[in-house]
């Protein structure tokens, strides 16, 4: 198997004022955590990982209890017009890369709308939407016999029978656990 481009797996984290909802427009990234896979071998060759201080909304309890992301640990942090396009240039040219993503409805709306916030050409820097590795697992649990209900990255990689040490909802630990069901689902391919 082999990309064109390599894979830079994103995950973020945002303040989420609306339990149980993801809803983007009264929301900012909190924290920025990817990985880059190789395109040919999807070995992890490189991370980045930056808490970012929200412009608009403060982090809401609810978020607090579920990534452990306080208000205090983001007050001295950067905000988004910074470490943005130090993540851009993590990224590298837009033509050596592709997201890929858990969840592509919400992630991707999500920095688009960062971007745009702050005055950042989303595609100038990033090509289209991205690889949605939620989908995948859908499926891939579908083609072994297990329920496609309540599919969480835990879940998927306890099925997938994935061993690690991951802080779930910590956006660096959630893209290495989503990299690597990336990784198992071709694998299973082969």
């Amino acid at each position: 198997m082999r990309y064109s481009a390599d894979i830079v797996v994103l995950d973020l984290e945002a303040t989420s004022p609306d339990r149980d909802a993801n809803t983007i427009e009264r929301t900012n990234i909190i924290d920025i955590g990817a990985v880059r896979l190789d395109r040919r071998t999807l070995e992890i060759v490189d991370e980045f990982t930056e808490l970012v201080r929200p412009t608009e909304f403060e982090v809401a309890p609810h978020i607090t209890e579920i990534t452990g992301i306080t208000n205090e640990m983001v007050e001295d942090k950067a905000r988004f017009d910074e470490v943005g396009p130090r993540f851009i240039e993590w990224c590298g040219s837009r033509n050596r890369f592709f997201l890929a993503v858990w969840g592509a409805y919400y992630d991707i709306p999500l920095l688009r709308r960062e971007c745009l916030a702050h005055e950042i050409e989303y595609r100038k820097h990033f090509v289209g939407g991205a690889l949605d590795i939620r989908s995948l697992a859908v499926a891939w649990l579908a083609e072994n016999g297990h329920d496609t209900s309540g599919v969480t990255v835990a879940r998927v990689l306890e099925k997938m029978q994935i061993e690690g040490d991951f802080v779930f909802h910590r956006a660096l630990d959630d893209a290495r656990a989503e990299a690597r069901i990336l990784q198992s689902y071709h694998l299973s391919r082969r």
